[in-house]
């Protein structure tokens, strides 16, 4: 469990700062933070989850080994919205990569991506 938690704790110092970007309104500003963001923040935290993949993953598919935990579908979502920002965020992460495309192979996670609602931010 305190695996799992450190890599929530990761995922969501991630989050924060993420926040502002997605809710800027300004258009101007929006894209200085955006540039900001994708050029200084994305890469720090992506790589510090990487590093946790490797620790924690034991060569598994997860996270944390060969299970799916909460924290890989936390994951998922984030990276969704990091995706949307930069398509190659994650080229130079093959285990966030990896873990993208697992949880994606799960049938109800597979279920549910291929039917939820669109929804615009």
């Amino acid at each position: 469990q305190a695996k799992v938690d450190a890599v929530a704790d990761t995922i969501n110092d991630l989050l924060l700062k993420f926040i502002p970007v997605h809710f800027e309104r300004d258009e101007t500003k929006k894209q200085e933070v955006t540039k900001k963001f994708t050029m200084e923040e994305l890469p720090k935290h992506l790589q510090n989850l990487e590093v946790l993949a490797k620790l924690y993953g034991n060569g598994g598919s997860f996270f944390v080994g060969n299970h799916l935990t909460w924290v890989d579908l936390f994951f998922h979502e984030m990276g969704h919205n990091m995706l949307q920002l930069d398509a190659n965020c994650l080229d130079n992460y093959p285990l966030l990569k990896q873990i993208r495309t697992e949880v994606e192979k799960q049938p109800t996670v597979a279920e549910y991506l291929k039917n939820r609602p669109q929804i615009q931010s």
